[in-house]
């Protein structure tokens, strides 16, 4: 499996539901490929604060970890983004100990990204995963762009469909009602 190096690139301050944000991740590299991920306020909150690298009176969580990975002499080489469903990434923190065995960990995307902030390790993504979810059709300012289905929650589809529905966009409607459907039946078969 071939493994793109990301960097954080822009984080939208409103996107719908209104607590919600993109994170945008770039590829490191020529293509500059981007996926876009859809965060809650909290780790958005998270998020900014370590990119910034602001220190808080108290050590927030990943602040913690990263002191307490960092006292076990514990290293991180990588975090992996592998998978998302429904909109929800899946992520993989790979450890390495003092005597050189490694282990890999999972790990929420957001706290992966947090971490790497703190402890200066890269991002990567699947390059199958960013083939299939990579941001397209980006305006010239990179103000709009489309997402994959697969990038976002059931929620926010049927907010989507009934937002088709309003502006009488009736095959759009279909479209992710269709995906809405399937993703409901997939729940019942697991």
């Amino acid at each position: 499996m071939n493994e793109i190096t990301m960097r954080v690139l822009d984080m939208s301050t409103v996107l719908r539901p209104s607590n919600a944000y993109a994170l945008v991740l770039e590829e490191i590299g020529p293509a500059k490929r981007k996926l876009a991920l859809i965060i809650g306020a909290h780790e958005a909150h998270c998020i900014k604060i370590a990119r910034i690298r602001y220190k808080t009176p108290r050590p927030l969580t990943h602040e913690m970890m990263s002191s307490v990975l960092k006292q076990g002499n514990l290293k991180i080489k990588k975090a992996l983004i592998y998978d998302v469903t429904e909109g929800i990434y899946s992520s993989w923190l790979y450890v390495v100990c003092p005597d050189g065995t490694e282990y890999k960990v999972d790990s929420r995307t957001t706290d992966a990204i947090c971490m790497s902030f703190y402890m200066n390790f890269p991002i990567l993504v699947s390059e199958d995963l960013l083939n299939r979810e990579m941001l397209r059709n980006i305006s010239d300012d990179g103000s709009t762009y489309t997402l994959s289905v697969n990038s976002v929650s059931i929620d926010m589809l049927q907010k989507a469909m009934d937002d088709a529905v309003k502006a009488e966009d009736y095959e759009r409607a279909s479209e992710l009602r269709d995906e809405i459907k399937r993703r409901e039946k997939d729940r019942e078969d697991d």
